[in-house]
């Protein structure tokens, strides 16, 4: 049960950067690049989170 939450939490993150990064594209094409550098922020923490949790329980299962 606990490794599904883990997944789940992985897939959020991922989703997380996903949406963040289309959301920037989407605000620099309307306001320019200084007004979506905030979305660019919070993908590159989203990928890093993701990274972590993923190292992290590939690195707990063996």
């Amino acid at each position: 049960m606990q490794r599904s939450i883990i997944h789940i939490l992985e897939l959020v993150w991922l989703s997380l950067a996903g949406l963040s990064l289309l959301a920037g594209i989407y605000n620099w094409h309307q306001a320019g690049f200084s007004e979506s550098i905030m979305f660019f922020v919070i993908m590159f923490v989203s990928l890093l989170m993701y990274i972590y949790r993923r190292n992290l329980r590939k690195s707990r299962k063996d």
